[in-house]
C-alpha cells in the first residue's frame, strides 16, 4: 500500500509541474523569433534605379521623322540684304534609333532651295548623321522608361551638294564636307508618337554657293522645322530593378527560419522528453495494476492537438473482437454472462457456457450474419490500420506509428489470424511505375516488421496497390493497410 501511495504521489507531481514551471523556464539553446516589420512577411514591390536603363535591342526604338520649316543662308559676301531676304522652304527627313533613354542617333536628308549673298537661287541636298544626347531622359519617365518632354542636342557629319554650282572653268560638281549642329524638342503625344521642333544649322566650305574659296569654313545654312516622329518596333526601354531591397528581405528571412528551425528543434526536444516520461509513468501504473484506473491522467487534455491529415485508426472492431473471443459462448445475454465478466461486475456465476461455432449458428445473435461472414472470409475482423508515409519513401511519417504493429503481432499470434498488409501511394505524383514500386517497398517494409515481431511468414501475405486517390487529402494515399481475417 505504501509503494502505491509513493507512485501516485510521483505521478501527480509530474503531471502538475509543467504547469507550474513552465512560464518561468529559460532555455538558450534555441533563439526565439520575433516578426520585427510585416513587410518582410509580404511580396515586395519592385523599385527601379535611377538613370540606368538596359541598352535597347536591334528590334525596338527606331524612329522616322518628318518635319518641314524654312531656312536661310548665311555666307560671303555678305549682300545687300538682311537674313529675311534669303528665307526659303525646307524639308527633312531622317530615320534613327534610341540605343538608351539618353543616347540615340540618325541618318538625315535636309533639302529644297536657298538664295545666296546675290539672291540667286540654288537647289542643294544635305545628307548627315548625327549623333543625339537627351538632356531630360530621366525626368518624369513613364512605365516603359520615356519622358513626356525632351530637350535633345546633337551633333553631326556629312556632305552637302549644290546641284546648281559652276565653277569659272564650267565645272559642275561640287560636294563639301559640312557640319550639322543643332538643338530638338520633343514632346510625347503617345509612346509612339511624338510632335517636334527643331532649330539646326550647317556649315561648310566658302565656294558652297560658287563664290569663295574651298580651302575655308564660311558658308552657313540656318533651319528653322517642326514636325512629327514614330517610333517603328517595340517601344521603350527596360528598367533595371533595384535589387537592394529583396537583398535585405533575404537576409532577414534567412534569420528568422533559422530562428524557427532552433525553435523546432528545441520543442522536438521536449517533446522526445516528455513521451519518455510517460512511457515511464504508463509502465509503472501498468506493473502496480492502476493503468486503467488513471489513464485519464495521462492524456493530454489541456493543450490543443493538432488535427491530423489522416483517416484516424478505429480498433473497435478489434477490440470487440478480442471481448468475444475472451469470452467465448456469450451470446450477449445477461443470465447467460460468462463467470469472469460477472465477478468483474459483481454479479452472480453462470453456467451457461457456449462455444464460439453455437455462436455463429446461433440465429439469434445480433451479430450473426458478420460473425458469419468473418468466419467464411468474406469480412475482416474489425477496422483496418493504417499506417502513413512521407512522399516517395517508405519512411513512416510518425515513428510511434510501430505501436499499433505491437498490438496486431500480439493479437494475431494469440488467435492464429491470418494477416493482410496492403500498400499503396499516391496517384496524383509519380509515374505508375514509381508509384508501384513504391507500394511495394511500403507492404514489404510493414511485412518485415510484423515478422521481427513473432508473426508466422505463412499467416502474412502482401498486396500491392500502386496508386490510388481514395482518400481525401491527397497525402492520405501515402500508406500501408493492414487488416485482421480467420
Amino acid at each position: 500500500m505504501k509503494k502505491k501511495i509513493v507512485i501516485m504521489s510521483m505521478l501527480c507531481l509530474a503531471l502538475t509541474a509543467p504547469a507550474s514551471g513552465q512560464s518561468n523556464e529559460v532555455d538558450s539553446s534555441y533563439m526565439e523569433p520575433v516578426v520585427t516589420s510585416d513587410v518582410m512577411l509580404q511580396s515586395l514591390q519592385p523599385t527601379y534605379l535611377r538613370n540606368v536603363s538596359e541598352g535597347s535591342g536591334w528590334d525596338r526604338n527606331w524612329f522616322l521623322e518628318v518635319k518641314g520649316g524654312t531656312s536661310a543662308f548665311l555666307g560671303s559676301p555678305v549682300g545687300c540684304g538682311d537674313l529675311f531676304d534669303r528665307l526659303t522652304p525646307a524639308l527633312q527627313v531622317g530615320v534613327g534609333k534610341w540605343f538608351t533613354p539618353a543616347v540615340g542617333g540618325r541618318i538625315e536628308f535636309q533639302g529644297c532651295q536657298f538664295k545666296n549673298a546675290e539672291f540667286a537661287t540654288m537647289k542643294y541636298q544635305f545628307i548627315h548623321a548625327d549623333f543625339m544626347y537627351n538632356l531630360t531622359a530621366f525626368i518624369r519617365q513613364n512605365e516603359l522608361g520615356l519622358s513626356r518632354w525632351d530637350v535633345i542636342p546633337f551633333l553631326g557629319i556629312g556632305m552637302v551638294h549644290n546641284s546648281d554650282w559652276s565653277s569659272g572653268n564650267g565645272s559642275g560638281t561640287n560636294h563639301p564636307f559640312a557640319f550639322a549642329y543643332g538643338l530638338e524638342a520633343r514632346y510625347r503625344i503617345t509612346n509612339r508618337l511624338h510632335l517636334l521642333a527643331e532649330l539646326s544649322g550647317m556649315t561648310t566650305m566658302k565656294n558652297f554657293d560658287a563664290i569663295g574659296s574651298s580651302s575655308r569654313f564660311g558658308d552657313n545654312m540656318l533651319t528653322l522645322s517642326a514636325g512629327l516622329s514614330v517610333t517603328i518596333g517595340k517601344v521603350g526601354h527596360k528598367r533595371i530593378i533595384d535589387a537592394k531591397p529583396y537583398m535585405s528581405q533575404n537576409e532577414w528571412l534567412l534569420d528568422y527560419a533559422n530562428g524557427l528551425s532552433s525553435r523546432n528543434r528545441y520543442l522536438t526536444k521536449r517533446v522526445h522528453e516528455d513521451e519518455q516520461c510517460m512511457a515511464e509513468y504508463r509502465k509503472i501504473l501498468e506493473i502496480e495494476g492502476l493503468l486503467d484506473l488513471y489513464k485519464d491522467r495521462l492524456t493530454d487534455k489541456g493543450h490543443t492537438k493538432i488535427k491530423s491529415l489522416y483517416p484516424k485508426n478505429d480498433y473497435s472492431g478489434l477490440n470487440s473482437l478480442r471481448a468475444r473471443l475472451a469470452n467465448r459462448g456469450w451470446d450477449g445475454n445477461p443470465n447467460t454472462m460468462p463467470r469472469a465478466m460477472q465477478k468483474r461486475n459483481g454479479m452472480e456465476d453462470t453456467e451457461d457456457i457456449y462455444s464460439l461455432d453455437s455462436l455463429f449458428n446461433n440465429s439469434g445473435v445480433t451479430d450473426n450474419a458478420y460473425l458469419s461472414a468473418m468466419l467464411n472470409g468474406q469480412e475482416y475482423i474489425g477496422a483496418p490500420i493504417y499506417f502513413f508515409f512521407h512522399l516517395g519513401t517508405d519512411v513512416l511519417t510518425e515513428k510511434n506509428q510501430v505501436m499499433n504493429l505491437d498490438e496486431i503481432a500480439r493479437v494475431a499470434n494469440k488467435h492464429g489470424l491470418q494477416v493482410k498488409v496492403i500498400g499503396a501511394a499516391d496517384s496524383a505524383t509519380g509515374t505508375e511505375s514509381i508509384n508501384d514500386n513504391l507500394s511495394r517497398q511500403r507492404a514489404e517494409y510493414i511485412r518485415r516488421l510484423l515478422l521481427d515481431r513473432g508473426v508466422d511468414d505463412s499467416r502474412v501475405y502482401t498486396i500491392y496497390a500502386g496508386g490510388i486517390d481514395k482518400y481525401s487529402p491527397a497525402e492520405a494515399n501515402r500508406n500501408t493497410c493492414v487488416v485482421l481475417s480467420f
